[in-house]
């Protein structure tokens, strides 16, 4: 009897079953850098969008509180503000802050806080705010644009 007749064909099986889970081995580990790259680039869109969604909602509320603080400090001639006026002005000026400091424009978000300090006058505030509303609304139309 030959050996080699007996063994030659479990040497075939072995080495075909070790090259069938090589191929597998590196066919799962390129299906696995693909899905973790996939999951990256998914990750890295979701954040841009929770990110402008952010910007977006602080600019519109920025530009809702700026005009609610205007509105309040248009008071009728000879009336003066009563400390509840004052207590809503101040907790207004927190919210307003408090979105001021979600924008990641450092630029507009230093002008809207020096529009948000005291004014020599209303004309003066009125066309500040103008202005500063107009570089809001340019800024939020290039989130928009950017979507």
């Amino acid at each position: 009897m030959e050996w080699w007749k007996t063994i030659a064909p479990l040497v075939g099986v072995v080495l075909g079953s070790l090259g069938t889970l090589l191929g597998q081995k590196l066919s799962d580990s390129r299906t696995l850098r693909r899905d973790r790259l996939l999951a990256k680039e998914e990750a890295k869109i979701r954040l841009i969008a929770e990110r402008v969604a952010i910007q977006r909602e602080a600019i519109m509320e920025i530009q809702h509180g700026l005009e609610g603080i205007m509105a309040a400090h248009e008071l009728a001639p000879g009336q003066s503000p009563t400390a509840e006026f004052r207590a809503a002005e101040t907790q207004a000026g927190l919210f307003l802050r408090a979105h001021i400091a979600r924008l990641e424009d450092r630029e507009l978000a230093a002008s809207a806080l020096a529009w948000v300090g005291p004014h020599r006058n209303a004309a003066a505030a009125r066309t500040a705010l103008d202005s500063l509303q107009h570089r809001l609304s340019s800024h939020l139309r290039a989130l928009y644009a950017d979507q």
